[in-house]
């Protein structure tokens, strides 16, 4: 009875650290939970990348030239403008 029990425990972890892992594979990717409201110069921007596709936002991180990393709405057209222009360089 014993062996049963750990036998389950031991599957339950091994299942546990296998979901962990799945979703630690999409790297170190983050989510918005609002969104940078102003315009922000191109020329500011550095990098840019796409919230994970399970936020509940979609959402575009813009890193700044300082460091900063701004969440901003891909739908605005300041956004797909400072996109644009990085996808271009």
């Amino acid at each position: 009875m014993f062996s049963h029990s750990l036998l389950l425990v031991l599957l339950g972890l091994s299942c546990l650290q296998s979901f962990t892992m799945a979703n630690s594979a999409n790297g170190a990717g983050l989510c918005c939970f609002e969104f940078h409201k102003r315009p922000l110069p191109a020329s500011n921007v550095v990098s840019y990348q796409e919230t994970r596709s399970d936020c509940t936002l979609p959402g575009v991180i813009l890193m700044t030239k300082r460091g900063f990393r701004i969440c901003a709405d891909p739908e605005v057209d300041w956004v797909q403008q400072v996109i644009k222009s990085k996808s271009s360089a």
